[in-house]
């Protein structure tokens, strides 16, 4: 059952606004948020075929340490580029102030025939509650039925 709305942002005000709005919006839904690539990767190795609706910010910050070694935590290109080489399962919504990396990300999955949409982020976070919030209910209740 699909039922997983997966989304990378490495912004945790933005994950906060986004995690209420999904609670408002999609109640019996689950969410899992990643603030960098490689693990949202590896968790869709095998969470993929329960993902309902994919959320990609571009930009994920500088690298890190993690575990006391230096941690990359790629870009939303990323992910783009490894659903590109999947089956088109679900909507993906691109949300990010990079117009040139969310729009190399966006015509890769679409080429590979994913159904895409953007958002651009504006006004701090009201974006989220507006623009977002519409195109995640949409998307997720086309992708329901």
């Amino acid at each position: 059952m699909r039922d997983v709305i997966a989304i990378l942002e490495d912004d945790q005000c933005r994950v906060d606004v986004m995690k209420e709005e999904i609670q408002r919006l999609f109640p019996s839904a689950r969410s899992v948020f990643f603030d960098n690539a490689p693990d949202m990767l590896a968790w869709l190795e095998n969470g993929l075929p329960s993902v309902l609706l994919v959320c990609l910010d571009h930009d994920l910050g500088p690298n890190r340490q993690r575990h006391g070694e230096t941690f990359n935590p790629g870009v939303g290109r990323d992910v783009a580029d490894f659903l590109a080489t999947r089956k088109a399962s679900c909507p993906v919504i691109i949300h990010s102030s990079n117009a040139e990396g969310a729009y190399s990300m966006q015509l890769s999955l679409e080429a590979a025939g994913w159904s895409v949409e953007r958002v651009a982020p504006f006004d701090d976070l009201k974006w989220i509650k507006t623009q977002w919030a519409e195109c995640v209910v949409a998307l997720g209740h086309k992708a329901k039925t």
